[in-house]
């Protein structure tokens, strides 16, 4: 059984980051590059989660149903 830190760690995080990253990159036109630093961690990290490779899509479709987290 996972802990709820363990849950946090491998699905709620990379899915927030990806929703983040997208938003970044997309919306205000900032570059991977920048978004890895502000979110600490590499670029390519943050190219797989524009790319989609990173973070869960169900999960990712799921928080961005929720009204705090769309109005991040």
């Amino acid at each position: 059984m996972l802990l709820p830190a363990e849950i946090e760690s491998k699905s709620l995080i990379p899915a927030l980051r990806a929703i983040l990253a997208k938003d970044l990159a997309k919306k205000h036109k900032i570059r991977e590059d920048e978004i890895s630093r502000l979110l600490g961690v590499t670029q390519a990290a943050v190219s797989n989660y524009i790319r989609g490779i990173r973070g869960d899509p169900k999960l990712i479709e799921k928080l961005l149903e929720e009204k705090q987290v769309a109005s991040m």
